[in-house]
């Protein structure tokens, strides 16, 4: 093997193991999540759900999918979040790839909360960054540049 293949080789081959992307046939989708955030577990349950380093999980709930304009009381129990104690902070609609979604933060004590809420025909797709209001800043943009690789199986 020449130099310039075996170089050509290398570089393919760290590529290939360096990928991040992570794809789930429980959730139906293909996500790579920011660095850092490496997938620590999947659950097929129901809801399925992926649980990432730094506070970032992905969860599929089956059912009618939730309204883009819906409150925030509803926007986290529909999540299957317990909703005590959390403090509404902003809620906006968009546009990802993966379609239109509903972006909310919330407050609760001295940690933050991003959940994305993207609607499918059967199920609704909620990705959630949670931190403590110092980690926060810094993990939400990678997480949010992270969401255009979002992409769904079915």
């Amino acid at each position: 093997m020449n130099r310039s293949a075996l170089t050509l080789w290398l570089f393919v081959s760290c590529a290939v193991a360096c990928s991040r992307q992570v794809e789930s046939s429980a959730l139906a989708l293909r996500y790579e999540p920011p660095s850092g955030m490496r997938l620590l577990s999947e659950d097929a349950g129901v809801p399925a759900e992926a649980r990432f380093e730094g506070g970032l999980r992905v969860r599929s709930v089956p059912g009618a999918p939730l309204r883009l304009d819906a409150p925030a009381a509803e926007v986290l129990q529909a999540a299957g979040i317990q909703e005590d104690g959390y403090q509404p902070l902003t809620a906006t609609q968009g546009t990802l790839s993966a379609g239109p979604v509903a972006r909310h933060e919330f407050r609760r004590g001295p940690s933050r909360m991003l959940l994305y809420v993207v609607p499918r025909e059967d199920r609704c797709v909620f990705v959630i960054y949670a931190a403590s209001e110092q980690d926060y800043g810094r993990g939400l943009a990678r997480v949010e540049r992270s969401l255009s690789t979002l992409a769904f199986t079915r």
